[in-house]
């Protein structure tokens, strides 16, 4: 996870288009035909999604990055953001949407834990709401020994990053060896990250074993799809 790079987690994904992602979330609720006011950002990260939303909907969120919490707390004043494990979290409300964005549901790993994170979900969602799940890669797209590089700067923060992907089973692996260079100096981060791979079949009979109907978008905000599901009547 985010463990050491979690204070420069912007830094890393702001090549992200958050403003446009945030637009196609929008879409995606407004489908629904009702006027959804409360949403929960299920591992919320920076909560740079809800910068965007939070105009929109009153936001809440959890994270179980206790500093992804802190900075998602100064980007959504507003907002009530927690430390709280996606699989077994309770809260005292309901909401009309639950998120659960850029693909961190892969981090629960298997599939039992899959369905006990959805029925969390199930459990704090209003009757009438819905739920949006931007998965992980599938099996069948996933590729072991894979290299990737990449550079960016963002405010000030040059970042260069090198990544290698291998596999076990149904856990995809990607380890990540990290610079960050300022003027206060270079900083050197290693991390590994597992996460579960999921086939679109096995994303769609756990929703159902949730209790919940499910759409699946293939395309969702960057590729990876969306799922879309609401309690079954």
């Amino acid at each position: 996870m985010f463990d050491l790079s979690s204070k420069y987690y912007d830094v890393i994904y702001s090549f992200k288009d958050y403003e446009r992602e945030a637009q196609q979330v929008r879409e995606y609720i407004e489908k629904q035909g009702r006027d959804f006011r409360t949403l929960l950002d299920v591992a919320c990260g920076t909560a740079e999604h809800a910068f965007f939303l939070k105009q929109y909907y009153a936001i809440d969120g959890i994270d179980l990055n206790p500093e992804f919490v802190s900075i998602a707390k100064s980007k959504n004043p507003e907002g009530d953001y927690s430390v709280a494990d996606m699989t077994r979290f309770r809260l005292e409300r309901k909401y009309d949407v639950i998120l659960c964005l850029f693909s961190s549901i892969g981090y629960v790993k298997t599939l039992d834990l899959l369905v006990q994170t959805l029925k969390q979900f199930k459990e704090h969602l209003n009757e009438e709401g819905v739920i949006l799940v931007e998965p992980w890669f599938t099996p069948d797209v996933w590729t072991s020994g894979r290299v990737d590089t990449m550079m960016t700067e963002h405010r000030g923060i040059h970042m260069s990053r090198m990544s290698h992907s291998d596999r076990e089973g149904p856990i995809s692996i990607m380890k990540f060896e990290y610079l960050f260079g300022s003027e206060h100096g270079i900083e050197h981060y290693t991390e590994e990250h597992r996460m579960g791979l999921f086939t679109v079949d096995e994303m769609i009979k756990a929703f159902q074993e949730a209790g919940l109907d499910v759409e699946h978008d293939p395309q969702g905000l960057i590729g990876r799809g969306m799922y879309i599901a609401r309690k079954t009547k």
